[in-house]
């Protein structure tokens, strides 16, 4: 297998491990990690590819030109790819492709507490699940949650285990909003300190394709300008979920759709949470609303850490 350039080496070693105990057909292995074809001699680097239907991803994949190691089905209609340069240009050129953008490395964004208080519905956010996307998080019984927590997924091919702390810190802070709401762990991020695009994409494919009642997906992450990641997350605000990603402002903002950005990422999730206790089928733009999330005006900037921008694409989102 090509190696995976601009990117820790752990993934590679999780994307090896993922692809030698995946021999199942492609079509029962959504986001899952998949070798399809011999190394080549020429470079070759990760991107991500967005088709423009779900079908046009299917027919992609299902041609095993390209070394697929995600098959995305539920968040957005694509898969990460190692691909040369000439590669690359066929599939830029494909009618059937949206977009193409370089994976990259993701990182944990540190927030803070909120610079005024949440509303308070006056419940505790039982009924509710809060899917914590970031580096795992140390659940069970024994620890602080109890058996409100558990590892849901780990895009690393790891076990779920949290061995920078992000994640159990950002669970704590939603078990402290809303002590009744499960917590899920969505584990994306290795133990090098940061993860990938396409193993971030990997998270959020399934928690669309399994989460159910009432959820909010909490991203203390970077990338939101990545156009595949601002593409997966519109897709779980559109099934219903709340989603709350990170910014570098203490206050609540609202994007159309019901996505919000704030520097406080866990306490507005769990704020979340008790809101959906007594109103379990609001739509995440109303939600926002009641956490007194103000309409975002521009874009939303984030505390990154520089990583740059480097998307190529065919057409916008």
């Amino acid at each position: 297998m090509p190696r995976r350039l601009g990117l820790p080496s752990v993934y590679l070693a999780a994307a090896v491990a993922t692809a030698a105990t995946t021999a199942v057909p492609l079509a029962m292995t959504p986001a899952s990690g998949l070798a399809l074809r011999p190394a080549t001699t020429e470079p070759a680097r990760p991107y991500i590819v967005i088709a423009r239907r779900r079908a046009d991803a299917r027919d992609l994949v299902g041609e095993v030109r390209w070394r697929v190691r995600r098959y995305y089905t539920a968040a957005l209609p694509g898969f990460a790819t190692f691909l040369t340069a000439a590669e690359l240009a066929s599939l830029r050129s494909d009618p059937r492709v949206l977009a193409i953008e370089p994976d990259r490395e993701i990182h944990p964004m540190r927030g803070r507490r909120p610079g005024r208080t949440l509303p308070d519905a006056g419940s505790d956010g039982a009924g509710a699940t809060v899917y914590v996307v970031d580096s795992g998080v140390d659940a069970g019984r024994g620890t602080r949650f109890d058996d409100r927590a558990w590892h849901a997924f780990d895009a690393t091919g790891g076990t779920g285990r949290d061995c920078l702390g992000y994640g159990t810190r950002a669970a704590g802070r939603v078990h402290a909003m809303a002590p009744k709401a499960k917590i899920a762990s969505v584990r994306v991020l290795g133990c090098e300190g940061s993860g990938s695009l396409a193993d971030v994409l990997a998270g959020l494919d399934w928690i669309r394709r399994h989460a159910h009642g009432p959820s909010v997906a909490s991203l203390a992450i970077d990338g939101d300008d990545s156009l595949a990641l601002g593409r997966a997350a519109r897709s779980l605000a559109r099934s219903g979920i709340f989603v709350v990603q990170a910014a570098d402002s203490g206050t609540c903002q609202a994007v159309p759709g019901g996505r919000a950005y704030s520097a406080s990422v866990p306490y507005v999730a769990g704020a979340a949470a008790r809101q959906l206790e007594l109103h379990p089928a609001v739509h995440p733009a109303v939600l926002a609303s009641w956490l007194n999330c103000t309409t975002a005006r521009g874009a939303i900037r984030q505390n990154s850490s520089g990583a740059s921008n480097l998307l190529t694409h065919n057409g916008g989102l």
